[in-house]
């Protein structure tokens, strides 16, 4: 165990001296991140909101545990149940003083992530007073904490990005209710965000916008509107952002464009139920198991690739939190808001090969207080697979979303003529629309991270037919890489 141990944290201190900067959107490719040294930079986040309540000896483990397995940033609430940075309590508030001992602890978490080489996306605003709704009384507050936060933390080369708020629709009082009032909002908040820090991404994660959640009996609930565009299938954030300061597009996409609602599940109890659905001629089934949610998130490739196309970084967070064994009473599971481990693989391979990022989230440490021994309790090795194969293999940054050389059901991420990465979820006999060259053919079963080198080709015409290697009903990559 020591062994092991070690190995890890050698494999975090190799990693964390081998960039340096700030991470910025990058100028060359304006979908892609790199360092201010140059390195390239392909985001694999970790969700663990309540991080800054816990012991200082749990942050530790949990940091040290995720950069072993190649997560390099992580999504943590500014404030939280816990943790209160203001003077007075919670209860009773005085948002006109930071209290500097609280605001100790936030040093402490960045200087032990940065030594281990993990970066930081710094949420404003979080749930309940505690996690400073209190502010949106007075805008006075609201910039105080805004500007005693960027100020505070701007000059941190481990803080990868600013989101202005988780869910922002629930300004200003905290439900879950839209209106173009909160855009303007945070494009406001944004605006001042970019006027103290003109060089860190900033973010804002969507709820309502993306949903058509239908209220129990009371029937259809339209999308919502921004601007003169209305929200529909297969469904964006890019309206919201145009012309802001805001510069990475962050969705909140669990299910693509299959369709779910929140109301009675079995026994009486209330949870989230997700619904088979037809996209583009093909079936997609779904199934909840005693494991979490069985199914492939129908569309959800269109939705990234078209926020893609406007010009900005795509970063998926809350795309569905994992399953794990020990948890089957907290209210996660009982609400059915959890994913088997092979439905996380598919939509983080199909996020990937729509040009997007992603942040995941275990049951163990994502919405919850959490102890050391949760922090080990995950799964995270499908997703070092992905996190391998495009920073080991891929020239990913180059590439763009070409959804149109591949059938409905599949994914690419192609520079057509020089290199493909094509996600097959349902296996089988597939086709790429190729442009005529000579490739090097390499096949990625995703599940177990085994590879397959397969003979050269060299296609003439525009349409090229492949078949996995084995287990034809798996899933499977298959990267094309041109032949100097």
């Amino acid at each position: 165990m020591k062994f092991i141990l070690l190995a890890a944290l050698s494999w975090c201190l190799l990693q964390s001296q081998a960039a340096s900067g700030p991470i910025t959107v990058d100028p060359d490719f304006p979908h892609c991140f790199r360092y201010t040294s140059g390195e390239r930079f392909f985001p694999m986040g970790d969700t663990a909101y309540y991080l800054i309540a816990q012991p200082t000896n749990v942050i530790a483990r949990y940091i040290d545990s995720r950069r072993a397995h190649r997560f390099n940033f992580i999504r943590v609430m500014a404030m939280a149940e816990g943790f209160w940075p203001f003077g007075g309590t919670p209860n009773k508030p005085d948002y006109t003083n930071v209290n500097e001992t609280a605001m100790l602890k936030w040093d402490w978490v960045f200087n032990y992530a940065a030594a281990r080489g993990m970066n930081i996306e710094l949420i404003l605003w979080g749930y309940g007073v505690a996690g400073g709704e209190g502010l949106w009384a007075r805008p006075a507050d609201e910039e105080f904490w805004v500007r005693t936060l960027v100020k505070r933390f701007r000059t941190r080369e481990n803080l990868f990005m600013f989101t202005i708020a988780n869910e922002f629709e629930r300004y200003p009082d905290g439900n879950y209710q839209y209106e173009a009032k909160d855009v303007e909002w945070a494009r406001r908040i944004a605006a001042l965000i970019r006027d103290l820090d003109p060089a860190h991404p900033i973010g804002c994660h969507p709820s309502v916008w993306i949903t058509d959640q239908d209220p129990p009996g009371k029937g259809l609930r339209p999308f919502a509107r921004y601007n003169g565009f209305t929200q529909r299938l297969p469904q964006v954030v890019w309206p919201l952002w145009e012309g802001s300061a805001v510069n990475l597009n962050v969705t909140q996409n669990n299910e693509g464009v299959q369709p779910r609602a929140w109301g009675n599940i079995e026994g009486g109890d209330r949870g989230l139920t997700y619904y088979p659905t037809n996209w583009q001629g093909v079936e997609y089934p779904v199934k909840w198991t005693g494991s979490g949610w069985q199914f492939e998130a129908a569309g959800l490739e269109d939705c990234l690739a078209e926020d893609w196309m406007h010009g900005k970084p795509v970063l998926n967070t809350e795309f569905g939190y994992q399953y794990e064994a020990g948890y089957d009473n907290d209210r996660s599971y009982t609400t059915r808001q959890l994913h088997q481990p092979a439905t996380v693989r598919k939509k983080a391979w199909k996020i990937a090969t729509s040009g997007a990022y992603f942040a995941a989230g275990f049951e163990d440490t994502a919405v919850r207080h959490f102890t050391g021994a949760d922090v080990e309790n995950f799964r995270p090795e499908q997703l070092e697979i992905l996190y391998d194969f495009f920073t080991r293999k891929t020239g990913y940054w180059k590439m763009a979303p070409h959804l149109e050389l591949v059938a409905a059901q599949n994914v690419l991420l192609a520079l057509p003529g020089k290199e493909y990465v094509a996600y097959f979820p349902r296996g089988g006999t597939n086709y790429i629309k190729l442009s005529p060259s000579s490739y090097e053919v390499e096949w990625l079963h995703p599940e177990s991270g085994r590879y397959y080198r397969k003979d050269r080709i060299a296609p003439t015409d525009g349409t090229h037919n492949f078949v996995p290697p084995e287990r034809p009903n798996d899933d499977w990559v298959l990267h094309l890489v041109e032949l100097d």
